[in-house]
């Protein structure tokens, strides 16, 4: 069964996100039910880092790939990537 491309990239930037979380003891939390999140936060030491929230009452869509920019451009990484 075929996988979308949109949907592949959406798991590969959520990968990397889980991996960084991971290595900087930083938590994902979820607000909501599964396939119904309000709400994702990257907390560490009790404070939000970074989120994404819903604007409206619809399920969330989390943009992994703009968390994960955001992780990185803040200085976080899982390890450093070998050049190609």
């Amino acid at each position: 069964m075929p996988v979308s491309e949109e949907a592949r990239v959406k798991k590969v930037f959520a990968n990397r996100v889980r991996r960084i979380c991971l290595a900087h003891d930083i938590e994902i939390v979820y607000d909501g039910v599964p396939k119904n999140y309000a709400a994702v936060e990257l907390v560490k030491n009790g404070q939000v880092l970074f989120a994404d929230r819903a604007s409206d009452r619809q399920p969330l869509n989390i943009n992994w790939q703009r968390l994960f920019q955001e992780v990185t451009d803040y200085g976080f990484k899982c390890r450093e990537r070998k050049a190609v």
